[in-house]
């Protein structure tokens, strides 16, 4: 049941909703004057609004006329209750409005993920109109809870961007423009390989004894996660492939001291050093997309060459998992994806970490301590006796358990080992085209040539690196886009 019962006119002839109860939430005399009195307490250089009641629109009208380039969100308890209104004039008007979005609560959340990117509209403020709060109270919980789940998810998601924006774009434009040059590997995988069993290793842990898994080699088709491959390397074990999506300089070091593998998948997103380091040793490389939209559209211009790889919450463990998916294999066996610290270890011993440590430690400044200031640099989740994790480590388990789930895969966990059994003959193979385009200058060509529309959101992750910029933080929004599409054009990144 909607909140609302009929229209009513007000003193002044506008046009006002009725509630239920009998109440309007708009004043009965001059509804227009309390909704420019309302606008006026607004100071805010916020971008984006949300709106708590639609009501008449007649504040959403009256905040719009102020704020002509802001975005809003206005939301009604149902869906009826939009519908409802929509006999309104005004709420036609508002909604042939493209900065405003008329929503209900059960949609607010997807709403807000969709429309609210803070590159582009810097902070959002939210307007209560107190007429309404004051007829539903009993919702203003859920409310409050359907909007901090949103902003949670998306404040996590720019605060990522602001700091890997400038990162990742640079990797992008380095990679495309190294992708004609490397040795390329075309993706077969023959029958007497698909048979094999997929071990996907990650660098938990629990590696150390699980490891004794693969064992005959032959009978495993092994795909490593980058921080495995020198792992790998002291257990006297050679990779298939070695798979990295991260951008971060650190990621050199994975590769400094792996074990050379017959191929290297990289994300377009990788760090080019790495990526460069690999293909001056002459090494097939197989480059891939993983979600950024930079790295898609640089894909699109050239007929997507690359194939595309999940990688959910940004873990490369299930970016191993969708290649072997993808690849055909039907038995898959991931190792240590812990995602969590056991026995008071941060990763399998083997990996650069343990290097570096040993290489700095001293009797006041050992290894272990620093092993201990990377696992507690944010706040642990004790899971058992000698078993601790984080929110983000969480939320990779999550997100590669939902991948599963999401695709009807059967999966358990035993050991410390997931065991997953696909149906090969249903999923999709990996395909590659037969030539190999110019990825850079193709993508160079309709990037100058498309409209400002169509390139906005290629940018929006390097802009939240600018807006965390000293050098930039007062900048518009214009000038800021402007500069983004400068950058690339001028390939000055």
């Amino acid at each position: 049941m909607g909140i609302y019962k009929t229209i009513d006119t007000a003193k002044n002839g506008m046009l006002i909703p009725v509630f239920q109860s009998g109440r309007t939430m708009e004043s009965r005399y001059n509804p227009l004057r309390d909704a420019e009195n309302l606008c006026n307490t607004i100071t805010t250089e916020a971008g984006f609004f949300l709106v708590i009641g639609i009501g008449s629109g007649l504040f959403i009208q009256t905040l719009i006329d102020k704020y002509p380039s802001a975005k809003i969100t206005a939301i009604e308890l149902f869906a009826e209750d939009v519908a409802f209104l929509r006999q309104l004039e005004t709420i036609k008007r508002l909604e042939d409005n493209q900065n405003i979005i008329l929503t209900d609560l059960d949609n607010l959340q997807k709403t807000l993920l969709q429309n609210y990117f803070p590159a582009k509209y810097g902070d959002l403020q939210i307007i209560e109109q107190k007429a309404w709060l004051n007829e539903n109270q009993e919702k203003i919980p859920e409310i409050k809870n359907e909007i901090q789940k949103a902003l949670g998810i998306i404040s996590a998601d720019y605060s990522v961007q602001a700091h890997f924006g400038k990162i990742w774009t640079s990797n992008i434009l380095n990679n495309a423009k190294l992708y004609k040059s490397t040795k390329k590997f075309r993706f077969n995988i023959s029958n007497e390989i698909k048979p094999k069993t997929a071990v996907i290793v990650a660098a938990g842990p629990s590696l150390d004894s699980t490891i004794k898994t693969i064992s005959p080699r032959e009978n495993f088709y092994i795909i490593a996660t980058d921080t495995a491959g020198s792992s790998l390397k002291k257990r006297g074990i050679t990779p298939d492939v070695i798979i990295s999506i991260d951008g971060q300089n650190v990621s050199f070091n994975h590769f400094i001291h792996s074990a050379p593998s017959p191929l290297y998948a990289f994300d377009l997103c990788a760090n080019f050093s790495a990526v460069q380091h690999i293909a001056d040793n002459n090494s097939k490389i197989l480059f891939f997309c993983s979600g950024h939209p930079l790295a898609e559209a640089i894909n699109s211009s050239s007929g997507y060459p690359l194939p595309k790889f999940f990688s959910g919450a940004g873990t490369v463990t299930i970016t191993a998992l969708d290649f072997a998916l993808q690849a055909g294999f039907s038995k898959i066996l991931i190792l240590g994806a812990d995602f969590s610290y056991m026995h008071g270890k941060a990763y399998t011993s083997g990996t650069y970490l343990e290097t570096l440590y040993q290489k700095d430690s001293d009797k006041l400044y050992t290894a272990e301590k620093l092993y201990s200031k990377l696992m507690y640099r944010t706040s642990l989740i004790q899971i058992s006796n000698n078993c601790f994790t984080t929110s983000v480590l969480e939320a990779y388990k999550m997100s590669l358990e939902k991948y599963l789930n999401m695709k009807g895969i059967k999966f358990f966990k035993k050991n410390d080992i997931y065991e997953i059994s696909a149906d090969s003959n249903s999923l999709n193979q990996i395909k590659i085209l037969s030539s190999t385009p110019d990825l850079f200058n193709n993508f160079i060509k309709k990037f100058i040539s498309s409209n400002p529309e169509e390139t906005e959101t290629l940018l929006l992750p390097y802009i939240a690196w600018l807006r965390h910029n000293e050098k930039f933080k007062k900048s518009s929004y214009k000038e800021l886009l402007k500069l983004a599409f400068d950058s690339i054009v001028s390939y000055n990144i």
